[in-house]
């Protein structure tokens, strides 16, 4: 079996830039990190996790996956989940992949190499087999995103009934030129969303098409945006379904520029009750669901994992709630 000094011989650097690059340290020159990659790939080099672990014994740190942080709904997750891991004595780190596969199969690769004790997983582009394959026995929770839920913990809002709720209230209302509008579709959690959508046009005997589906709509601006093309003629639509609050303040505020009175002649549903919503005129309507007990879930997973624990994977989820305001 390889090792350490025989990654050195054949790339030529010292023994202690090859350990820099197992362990991913930032002050390896290109060219280094290079030549120690293709000593490992050329002498087949697999790293002795249980001898790391045993001279590192833990780091006390958890590890937080998200997409990005520059979103309302992220940012507030990885805020509750930070302090809550601090009051178990656990240090976080946030780790952005920015929707990439590669810098998400990175991260793994870190967990399974013992740069943390533990990784919360809020959004992934793999399957979960996908993962298991990356992280082995690795301490690992999934974080309100639609894994199956087989291999791993996984603690989620339920997507879906949110969506048949949600849209089941409009039709109620008569409204019957709905839409509906995601970051990500072919994420599981958005494709949960859009399966409620349709299960409510479903129950209402009522046809739904991906034509009332809009994708990458993530921001105010987005909102704003799509508006103006949704509102350019009065009746177009009469209902939607926004992705989260943001994205419903910049659909009311373009409804508000192209001159559609809200709810009179179109209604708007965001979702996560930001307290955005009660900034708006008139006050949006959202769909709500407890931070705290979904963090509550993580947490006590996670230190379950992390003590050892032999236990069959939890799937645990959290009960949404319509709040009707002024926009529905």
């Amino acid at each position: 079996m390889p090792t350490i000094l025989d990654i050195a011989r054949v790339s030529g650097v010292s023994k202690s830039t090859v350990s820099r690059v197992l362990n991913n340290h930032p002050h390896v020159s290109a060219e280094s990190r290079q030549k120690v990659e293709q000593a490992i790939q050329s002498l087949s080099y697999v790293r002795n996790n249980q001898a790391v672990h045993l001279r590192l014994q833990t780091t006390e740190t958890i590890g937080i996956l998200v997409p990005v942080l520059d979103h309302p709904y992220f940012s507030q997750l990885v805020s509750i989940l930070s302090k809550a891991c601090h009051n178990q004595g656990y240090r976080t780190v946030v780790y952005q992949t920015f929707y990439s596969e590669q810098t998400e199969r990175e991260v793994y690769e870190g967990l399974l190499h013992k740069e943390m004790d533990a990784l919360v997983i809020t959004y992934s582009s793999l399957t979960e087999c996908e993962i298991k394959e990356k992280v082995g026995s690795s301490a690992v929770v999934i974080c309100n995103e639609k894994l199956e839920g087989t291999l791993f913990d996984v603690i989620s809002v339920d997507e879906e009934e949110a969506l048949f709720v949600a849209t089941s209230h409009l039709l109620g209302q008569g409204r019957r030129k709905l839409v509906f509008c995601c970051d990500h579709q072919t994420s599981p959690l958005q494709q949960k969303r859009w399966e409620g959508f349709k299960r409510a046009h479903e129950a209402y005997h009522l046809p739904s098409t991906k034509s009332q589906l809009y994708d990458q709509i993530i921001s105010i601006e987005n909102g704003i945006q799509l508006g103006d093309k949704l509102f350019q003629h009065k009746g177009r639509v009469d209902g939607i379904l926004a992705g989260s609050d943001f994205v419903a303040a910049g659909l009311l505020r373009s409804a508000t520029i192209n001159g559609i009175s809200i709810p009179r002649d179109a209604s708007i549903i965001g979702f996560d009750n930001h307290p955005i919503c009660l900034t708006t005129t008139p006050p949006l309507s959202s769909i709500a669901y407890s931070f705290d007990e979904l963090v509550t879930g993580v947490m006590d997973c996670l230190v379950l994992r992390l003590q050892g624990e032999a236990l069959s994977p939890a799937t645990i989820q959290i009960k949404p709630k319509l709040v009707i305001r002024g926009t529905a």
